[in-house]
């Protein structure tokens, strides 16, 4: 047994920091490729898998605690902060390869990023909105977190694409649901409450869409709503079968995580630098109609 003991403790060890809670279905499917890809390494490298509250001081200080021993390299969802950017670099500058999955961060020093372009996800989430929506539609975005760069590309990319469109659909309102049910909940009725012109809901994040929706399904205000997602989880399919989900853009979280592994093995095991800095998964389009429900 202690021999045993004292091989496993001898494995490398590769961490994986993710924001949001444990329990969250895309960084979960993230994880699953991550899995799956770790097993065609043949040093059979121990992952260290770790989440983050959306606040930078915790990541941070997670970051403070995952490096207290060895690590061979570093797969992380970075809150896009100066502090966070520092630890980073300092950590590619000791000879550390990192590789930011599903969001970025700008001067950290890593390898390679690996997700969607989200600019171009919140133009794909607009141009679903303005086919779906009447004239002169009000919005209510429910984003994550201001923090998550991925998160404000999003948007950003929503409204830009509103600007461009004829058909003159406005964003009335903007809050954070921290990827929490509870608070997304609160927050659609709320939007709707101060805004009572809203009729569309466009979800930012992938967290917080089961409380998001059942917001949104209980409201007596109107007859109908159009919501546009990302992804599609069990909360996912169940509001696209009642019909309140019109669409989803699907990311492939566990590409993601298996090539942001695959990437690292190869720099860590075989000294090569990824073919690519940025590693770009295709967006693709879910409806009631494609899935079945």
């Amino acid at each position: 047994m202690a021999q045993t003991k004292e091989k496993q403790n001898s494995k490398d060890r590769i961490g994986v920091l993710l924001y949001g809670s444990p329990k969250g279905d895309f960084f979960n499917s993230v994880i699953e490729g991550i899995n799956r890809a770790v097993l065609s390494v043949k040093s059979e490298p121990q992952l260290d898998v770790r989440f983050s509250p959306m606040n930078v001081a915790d990541q941070v200080q997670m970051l403070d605690d995952m490096t207290k021993k060895p690590l061979k390299g570093l797969i992380i969802s970075p809150i896009d902060d100066v502090s966070v950017a520092k630890r980073l670099k300092a950590l590619s500058d000791k000879g550390i390869p990192v590789v930011t999955v599903h969001t970025d961060i700008a001067d950290s020093g890593r390898i390679a990023y690996v997700g969607t372009d989200p600019y171009k996800a919140g133009r794909v989430a607009a141009s679903q909105m303005c086919l779906l929506c009447e004239p002169k539609t009000e919005i209510g975005i429910v984003t994550g977190f201001h923090g998550i760069r991925g998160h404000e590309e999003r948007i950003r990319g929503f409204q830009d694409y509103l600007l461009n469109d004829s058909k003159g659909l406005t964003v009335e309102c903007i809050g954070e649901c921290r990827d929490d049910d509870y608070k997304a909940y609160e927050l659609v009725q709320k939007m709707q409450s101060d805004h009572p012109g809203i009729s569309a809901f466009f979800f930012a994040t992938t967290g917080g869409i089961y409380g998001g929706c059942k917001g949104i399904w209980q409201m007596t205000t109107r007859l109908s709503f159009h919501v546009v997602t990302f992804d599609v989880f069990d909360a996912t399919r169940e509001f696209m079968r009642k019909g309140l989900i019109d669409s989803s853009v699907y990311q492939n979280p566990k590409h993601q995580g298996s090539l942001a592994l695959r990437i690292l093995a190869r720099k860590i095991y075989e000294g090569k630098d990824p073919e690519k800095e940025i590693n770009l998964s295709e967006l693709s389009l879910k409806t009631a109609e494609c899935l079945y429900l």
